[in-house]
């Protein structure tokens, strides 16, 4: 007996064992948003309605399960963007069904979304850390605006890939990736869908291939070169229902799908830098580059805004072009004053060269304001002009981090940007029925059109994982073509909070 009993007990310890080796620390971490704006004039349209007042709220949840320092996996969720009293596009009594669903009476949206799920693990007895799922991946950048930072502008979002890095010392390391964003067919499937008529099956995938070269040496600088391929299916041209990828203007619409407007055996490439000089501390020093270029064959071109733009999209697509943006500043006991330029080479219309010129995107996320572009710490409105450089250039100066009360950090920017298209000859028709929405869609800022913005914001610490964000903007936008003068004024304030856990 007294043996069976050992028996029974040294198996239970091995079992217990056994199960704490296999069992992962598990660690939850998220944040909550929420933002209430009042806006006017952010649809350069005069004489419309706008909703001028939004209340929303959004929730991102990520679980870590961690095994060993070797080995873990990511899972994030996300409740996206949710408008207090709407539905996510359901009518009234609708299934509350989709993205931005259950802000109406009654709730009850299903409206969860994956917004990461990859693995990251190290190849045993080296350095090489693979990730592999669906991961947030950007390009690098050295010039942004620290909690109202923003992205690069050729790729910043989620994508679903392999990314490989190693360091090769304490200096210089490497990180290469291969991303698949879009697969119009995937697998086997049959029946009607969205990409039915044709089904297309094989080729009709976009493949990323990137590498980055982080290149750091302590206190004194840091210089990360780069490289982008991306492949595009023969297949894919009518079987896109996705913005921002290859056909990007550079504003915050793309409006280039469909209609083969991606050609066959498209192939698009991207190089460039970002470059940090931390030697002349407290001084700052910052310089993004990117030269990015875009080819097909055989496109047809898109004419549902032919109105618009005329032949905006013409049967060669091919072009190229590139972008440059650079940050000089001082760090003060106070606060840091600091000045931003950027030029974004432009599209020439008029000379009968399409879009050659504009800088291609695959999907940005780039911003200097945070009202114009997309620089806004919070969930408020941005991106009215767009969310790329290309066909524009502009210079901003301000003071960021300004911290005279304890808790309470405010940035301030003045910034005036003009266009770098030459489009003069273009005829907007919707310019005659006084509406800008081309010009915000499109991005395709001629050299005579010009905008004016002026930012406020500022950060309130209200407890260690609670910030409040007050944020003012004004933007002016003058677009003068064709003999005629179209100016609008757009502003907006904003209250929003952020609860980290």
């Amino acid at each position: 007996m007294r043996k069976l009993l050992s028996l029974i007990i040294a198996g239970g310890l091995c079992a217990a064992t056994a199960s704490a080796a296999s069992a992962a620390d598990i660690k939850v971490k998220g944040r909550f948003d929420f933002g209430f704006g009042l806006y006017d004039g952010t649809n350069f349209t005069k004489h419309s309605s706008e909703e001028k007042f939004e209340a929303r709220q959004r929730l991102r949840t990520q679980v870590d399960y961690i095994a060993s320092e070797s080995l873990k996996g990511v899972f994030q969720i996300e409740i996206g963007t949710t408008d207090w009293g709407g539905n996510g596009g359901a009518t009234w009594g609708s299934p509350a069904v989709g993205r931005g669903a259950g802000g109406a009476m009654g709730a009850d949206g299903v409206a969860i979304e994956v917004k990461h799920m990859y693995i990251d693990w190290l190849v045993p007895q080296t350095d090489l850390q693979v990730r592999m799922g669906i991961q947030p991946f950007a390009l690098p950048t050295a010039v942004n605006r620290g909690d109202y930072g923003s992205g690069s502008p050729v790729v910043d979002d989620d994508m679903a890939g392999i990314l490989l890095s190693y360091n090769f010392n304490e200096n210089v390391g490497m990180n290469l990736g291969w991303f698949r964003p879009w697969d119009g067919d995937v697998g086997e499937q049959t029946g009607s869908s969205r990409y039915d008529s044709p089904r297309f099956g094989e080729k009709d995938e976009i493949d990323i291939f990137t590498l980055t070269l982080p290149i750091e040496v302590p206190d004194t600088f840091s210089f990360t070169p780069y490289g982008v391929f991306a492949n595009v299916g023969s297949n894919l041209g009518n079987n896109l229902w996705y913005e921002n990828i290859i056909g990007y203007y550079g504003a915050s619409n793309s409006w280039l799908s469909g209609n083969g407007a991606f050609g066959d055996n498209g192939t698009a490439w991207w190089a460039g830098f970002a470059f940090d000089l931390s030697y002349l501390d407290p001084f700052i020093a910052a310089v993004d580059f990117t030269y990015g270029s875009y080819s097909a064959d055989n496109v047809a071109p898109y004419t549902g805004f032919a109105d618009y733009l005329g032949a905006l999209a013409p049967n060669d697509p091919d072009r190229a072009g590139w972008a440059v943006v650079a940050k000089l500043g001082y760090k003060l006991d106070y606060f840091t004053p600091n000045i931003i330029g950027w030029y974004g080479s432009g599209a020439d219309l008029d000379g009968g060269d399409g879009l050659d010129g504009l800088m291609p995107s695959l999907s940005p996320f780039w911003g200097m304001t945070s009202f114009g572009y997309m620089a806004s710490g919070a969930l408020s409105r941005d991106a009215q002009i767009g969310a790329s450089p290309a066909g524009t250039w502009g210079i901003a100066a301000g003071l960021d981090d300004i911290r005279f009360i304890d808790n309470l950090t405010t940035y301030f920017r003045l910034a005036y940007y003009s266009g770098t298209n030459d489009v003069e000859n273009y005829n907007r028709a919707a310019k005659a029925s006084g509406s800008l929405d081309a010009f915000r869609q499109f991005e395709m800022l001629d050299k005579s059109d010009w905008a004016f913005e002026v930012n406020l914001d500022n950060v309130i610490n209200i407890y260690d994982n609670l910030d409040m964000y007050v944020e003012v903007a004004y933007l002016h936008v003058d677009v003068d073509q064709a003999g005629s003068d179209f100016d609008e004024d757009a502003w907006k304030g904003f209250v929003g909070f952020k609860y980290t856990f």
